[in-house]
């Protein structure tokens, strides 16, 4: 691993002042457990994770954009984000709007800053030993997962003029740890593991068996083919003494991608009478409506091999099973599989957990209540989550600006700034940001898209594990404020703990079906242009409506007779539509067909007007749609002068199938 030393002239480096004694217990170790997956069930003795973050304190939605919350206090040379008292660790940073001011981080009461750097270096790459990527920037959100641990205290100083959105998760040591804070200088071994985790992270979605196992271990694995049929079930693995399964994978010959969940993944510990897993194959492994949709350092779908390398450690027997779940909708096919079960033969030790996993789905959560992803009791850590959000109102994806809530043993401690955040990404709607699914080594975007009012994000939690004494309570909103968008959520839990779940069904059947949407709404400013014709030109701009004022975003074509362009509709599922337009009227424009492919859906649509006037969701006709991508056509037509150009202004189109299918 190549590391880059920032030394750029004109930029503010780490301050390498006094002392250049290296630390040589908590960051070691705290940069070891980034790597050390086998130590995920292990235990945290009293320790509590918490977070400061810029959420709007009155329950409302304003949760960075003021910067009203994002600030403790203010100070004569800046902003005060974070005070914390220690002993203790910054394990996580996060901010989807990271700036060119100074961010500097105090330890124990020192006059002098040990870190200053300007703050998006915390996530470039730039800054050692922020290196990449255990930094960096995707989906939107920039994130940090260098552990900066301190002894006394850790003030955290922004020195620009407005802070807007971030997130500081930190764990505090029992008052006893002898801490050693955050070094000037990197030792050797330190060092050392910095590189080792980078090293893994940049493989994630590969095998990382030998990567993450002792060597002097001894790996053992079964192999499994098997055939299941409807109604039928059909084992995995099975051992019946204590041992640690470290990692599985599992091959179907052919495809999962599906509209039905039917495929059930169960695990028992033990013996225990509740499953310890009971969740849809494809959604434990990360798909998203259908279709693969994760590939991170510990779970997903890479090349049709479903992986998984959280640990299971268990005292006396482990089972895992498939079972094939009968459904009036599905055909009835025989299905084939390849499993691969790493494992060895040492079993739970006194402080580890196991891994319990907790399947929900819930159509329309209660008016007012968020929505519940974990709930578990006992002594334990959470260390994941995957989420699959569908709106069920057309058009842009506002549910998703709920935020995340972690109760601890009776305590809030945990309160996020909205949903896409919880999941280190941030803008969803917007290019380049959260626009599209995206698979990190931690945390990803499943998918995004608001024409079928759907998206999903996934979070693996290593270093950032949440534990909890007695008991813990993870939940997040549907909606800005208030918990009162209509949604269809499903998600997957990952802990582990010393007391099994007192229930854990399997999903009823009608919780099997991905219920795609009837209606969508496109958006101009994320419908794909596939084609524009000869002599014509598209731009995309911002348009005043003569009669609300409102300004609405839309497409100018501007062509002669015959111009056109090609737009591209995603539709989930077959069928026969409606299809609906809104365009404008204005000086400029002139007459359009609407057509699919060579075939008119709109012969002739008059668009021309003295001023600039918004034609709401006028219905164009009836359309086949297939599965997949669909074109619509917009052409100019019966100009007088055939060398005359005139414009098209196109702000939405919507698709509303006219009977659902059976």
């Amino acid at each position: 691993m190549i590391k880059k030393v920032f030394s750029r002239i004109g930029l503010v480096c780490l301050l390498l002042c006094g002392s250049s004694v290296a630390s040589w217990g908590n960051l070691l170790k705290e940069l070891q457990m980034l790597s050390k997956i086998d130590l995920l069930p292990r235990f945290r003795e009293n320790t509590v994770v918490k977070q400061v973050s810029s959420y709007d304190r009155t329950g409302n939605n304003d949760d960075g954009f003021s910067g009203k919350y994002s600030f403790i206090r203010k100070e004569q040379d800046g902003l005060v984000i974070a005070d914390l008292k220690g002993p203790g660790v910054i394990h996580r940073i996060w901010t989807p709007t990271p700036t060119e001011d100074i961010i500097q981080f105090y330890f124990d009461g020192e006059s002098q800053p040990r870190i200053s750097v300007k703050f998006i270096d915390l996530f470039t790459g730039g800054v050692y030993p922020f290196i990449k990527p255990v930094v960096g920037n995707e989906v939107g959100g920039y994130y940090c997962y260098i552990p900066i641990p301190y002894q006394k205290s850790c003030k955290v100083v922004f020195k620009g003029p407005r802070m807007q959105f971030y997130q500081i998760q930190y764990r505090e040591y029992p008052p006893e740890e002898n801490v050693t804070s955050f070094p000037k200088r990197l030792s050797a071994d330190e060092k050392q593991a910095l590189d080792k985790v980078a090293g893994l992270w940049g493989n994630y979605g590969n095998n990382i068996i030998d990567q993450i196992t002792d060597k002097s271990s001894k790996i053992q694995v079964k192999e499994k083919s098997i055939v299941l049929k409807p109604g039928s079930t059909a084992n995995l693995f099975e051992l019946k003494k204590g041992g640690r399964i470290i990692g599985f994978e599992l091959t179907p010959q052919g495809s999962l991608e599906s509209t039905s969940k039917n495929i059930v993944l169960k695990a028992t510990w033990d013996g225990e009478q509740v499953h310890s897993i009971n969740s849809p194959v494809t959604d434990f492994f990360g798909y998203s409506y259908g279709k693969p949709a994760m590939k991170s350092l510990l779970m997903g779908v890479n090349n049709n091999t479903h992986y998984c390398y959280l640990p299971m450690p268990f005292e006396k027997r482990a089972s895992i099973d498939l079972e094939y779940l009968k459904t009036a909708r599905q055909p009835e096919n025989e299905l084939h599989f390849k499993a691969k079960v790493y494992y060895l033969e040492e079993k739970l030790r006194p402080d580890e957990g196991k891994l319990y996993v907790k399947w929900r789905r819930e159509i329309r959560p209660e008016n007012g209540k968020p929505y519940l992803m974990l709930e578990a009791e006992g002594k334990g850590h959470q260390v994941g989550t995957i989420l699959q959000a569908q709106g069920l109102n057309t058009g842009m994806t506002l549910f998703f600006e709920g935020d995340d809530s972690v109760v601890v043993d009776g305590e809030l401690r945990i309160h996020g700034t909205g949903s896409e955040d919880y999941f280190n990404g941030g803008w969803y709607a917007l290019a380049d940001r959260w626009d599209q699914g995206y698979s990190l080594p931690l945390h990803g975007a499943l998918t995004y898209s608001i024409s079928l009012s759907q998206t999903g994000g996934y979070r693996f939690n290593v270093s950032d594990k949440v534990s909890f004494e007695k008991s813990f309570l993870l939940t997040i909103e549907h909606g800005p404020e208030g918990n009162k968008l209509p949604v269809d959520y499903t998600s997957v839990a990952f802990y582990y703990s010393d007391t099994a779940p007192k229930q854990n069904p399997a999903p009823s059947a009608d919780l099997l079906e991905v219920n795609h949407p009837v209606k969508m709404e496109y958006w101009t400013d994320l419908l794909p242009v596939k084609a524009l014709g000869f002599n014509s030109s598209l731009v995309y701009e911002n348009l005043e409506n003569k009669k609300d004022k409102n300004r609405y975003n839309v497409y100018r074509i501007t062509a002669a007779n015959g111009g056109f362009a090609k737009l591209e509709l995603e539709v989930p599922s077959e069928g026969e539509y409606l299809l609906y337009m809104s365009y404008f009227k204005c000086s400029s424009c002139g007459s359009f067909e609407v057509n699919q492919r060579q075939n008119p859906i709109k012969e002739l649509i008059q668009a021309k007007s003295g001023e600039n006037v918004l034609v709401v969701k006028e219905l164009l006709g009836t359309v086949n749609i297939r599965k997949g991508t669909n074109t619509i056509t917009l052409k100019v037509k019966n100009n007088p002068d055939n060398n005359a150009k005139t414009d098209v202004v196109l702000h939405k189109l919507f698709l509303e199938k006219k009977q659902q299918e059976l």
